[in-house]
């Protein structure tokens, strides 16, 4: 079902127990996007924890930044670096595969799709399906990512939870999202279950 991380722009970044927490349980892949100067990045494809930890801590994420953090459980498509998210809003489906990538906006996703979902598709998922045909017609300005009426249809329509964010660091959720100290969270696979290591403290500067 995959687990969204928002950190807003004011926010502390998630710490690296969480980090491990939501990939121990959501294995099957891991990406992250930021805003800066009206562009969104997304690097994703990040197939084991260290590799994911060990670019987090080349960013050098701080709380002034706004980042969304991704954990994959594939549900179509397959476990493939590929298919990680977040992915770009576009009509197009080549550019969802892309690993590093810079757009206007950025999507991730949690939860199954019905509407898109395609048990004889093996190369795209429900969520880039659902984000080339049917967000792309939904997001006609930029206005929209605050309108919560367009938010309300794309939950209607997908029954699941988002993270969208701007090029300039706004991020609008759909769906309910667990907040914890201004972090969100799209369900309680962050949590500390028993995680093997020892860790607890933050892998990137907080302030």
């Amino acid at each position: 079902m995959c687990i969204i991380c928002v950190s807003r722009s004011g926010i502390r970044q998630p710490t690296e127990e969480q980090i491990c927490n939501m990939f121990d349980r959501n294995p099957d892949g891991a990406g992250y996007m930021y805003a800066r100067d009206g562009i969104v990045t997304i690097h994703k494809g990040y197939m084991d924890v260290d590799t994911f930890l060990d670019a987090l801590e080349l960013e050098n994420f701080t709380a002034r930044d706004s980042v969304v953090y991704h954990f994959r459980i594939s549900t179509q498509a397959g476990i493939s670096p590929e298919m990680t998210h977040p992915f770009p809003l576009t009509p197009r489906l080549e550019p969802m595969r892309e690993l590093d990538i810079e757009c206007a906006y950025g999507i991730a996703h949690n939860g199954v799709i019905g509407l898109t979902s395609d048990s004889e598709n093996h190369e795209y998922s429900d969520t880039a399906l659902f984000i080339s045909d049917y967000m792309t017609e939904i997001f006609r300005k930029s206005e929209n990512l605050r309108n919560k009426n367009t938010l309300a249809e794309i939950y209607r329509l997908a029954k699941s939870k988002f993270a969208i964010m701007d090029g300039y660091g706004y991020v609008a959720t759909v769906g309910e999202f667990i907040n914890q100290r201004g972090l969100l969270f799209s369900n309680y696979s962050f949590m500390n279950f028993g995680y093997g290591r020892q860790l607890g403290t933050p892998v990137f500067q907080s302030t």
